[in-house]
Formats: C-alpha cells, sequence, structure tokens
C-alpha cells in the first residue's frame, strides 16, 4: 500500500540545538574543557601521563 503525498503527515522542523547546552546537559563542565585547553600542550600531556600512570597503579592494586 503506497502512500500519496496528501496522505503523509506533516514533519516537525527540528529546530538545531546549541552544542554548548547539549554538553552541559550530559554532564560536561565546560569552563574545566576551556580551561584545560588553556594550558600548552606540553602541560596537558603531562598531566595526561599523571592520571594514567594513576590509573595504571589503581588497576595493579586492585589484582592484590
Amino acid at each position: 500500500m503506497k502512500i500519496r503525498p496528501e496522505q503523509r503527515k506533516p514533519t516537525a522542523k527540528r529546530v538545531p540545538a546549541d552544542p554548548a547546552r547539549e554538553a552541559v546537559e550530559c554532564g560536561i563542565d565546560l569552563a574545566m574543557l576551556r580551561d584545560n585547553l588553556a594550558l600548552p600542550v606540553a602541560e596537558r600531556l603531562r598531566r595526561h601521563d599523571i592520571a594514567l600512570t594513576t590509573l595504571e597503579m589503581l588497576r595493579k592494586a586492585k589484582r592484590l
């Protein structure tokens, strides 16, 4: 059974959402993100290495 164009329901046009608002609603801290992006790349990498090392230590401690 084919639907004729005049039988189709009109679709509501979706209003483009604000990506920043959606991020906040999902729990992303935009202030922290901006602060991190303001740091030099070397500092961000250093902090990443510290976090990764901490995670690895916690995983090893869990196995004991």
